[in-house]
């Protein structure tokens, strides 16, 4: 990924970035928080003496300038070649907490559902939130490109209400899983 300045990195369950943390001397909260679930982790970096911050701390670098990898663009020698998807494929999350009745499209996962691909062909994933929760989509088996020269990624935060699309080259065959980290929703799309 090209090099991108921040106060803090929004993460989502399974999804991973390379970071460089530059910490002065002292003890440091690092901080993660369950979205939906109201709990919190803490760990502490110690890179030299002082107290160690109190459970309940709320890091002033959350109030900076916070990004995710959405945001994030791939360097150069990894971008996908620029073109346009020979398909696209549409999946709509939905369902809820009340009921923990998880679909996409509509549908509970049967493993007998999937959205074949062709090698070779460039897929463009839409993937729609229609749930009130956060999403870290994930697609196993390959990576896929953000837009405009995005990250490649092959997990990513998708916000409730929003739509994501992302961009593969099917150039690994097998059956390949997408599935949300946090729900139990899952696909073969290749």
């Amino acid at each position: 990924m090209e090099h991108a300045r921040a106060d803090a990195l929004l993460l989502g369950m399974g999804e991973r970035v390379d970071a460089l943390v530059t910490a002065g001397s002292g003890a440091f909260p690092l901080t993660a928080l369950a979205e939906g679930k109201n709990r919190t982790a803490l760990a502490v970096l110690r890179t030299g003496g002082g107290a160690a911050p109190t459970a309940s701390v709320r890091p002033r670098e959350l109030d900076g300038k916070v990004v995710h990898g959405g945001q994030l663009k791939a360097a150069e020698s990894v971008r996908l070649a620029a073109r346009r998807p020979d398909r696209t494929v549409e999946l709509e999350l939905t369902g809820s907490m009340a009921k923990y009745d998880w679909a996409i499209n509509g549908k509970k996962y049967d493993p007998a559902q999937r959205y074949p691909v062709r090698a070779g062909e460039r897929v463009r994933l839409a993937f729609v939130n229609a749930t009130t929760m956060w999403h870290p989509v994930h697609l196993h088996g390959h990576t896929y490109a953000h837009p405009d020269g995005g990250a490649r990624k092959d997990t990513s935060i998708l916000l409730p209400g929003r739509r994501l699309e992302v961009d593969f080259d099917a150039d690994n065959p097998g059956l390949w899983m997408v599935h949300c980290h946090t729900t139990s929703t899952t696909r073969s799309p290749a």
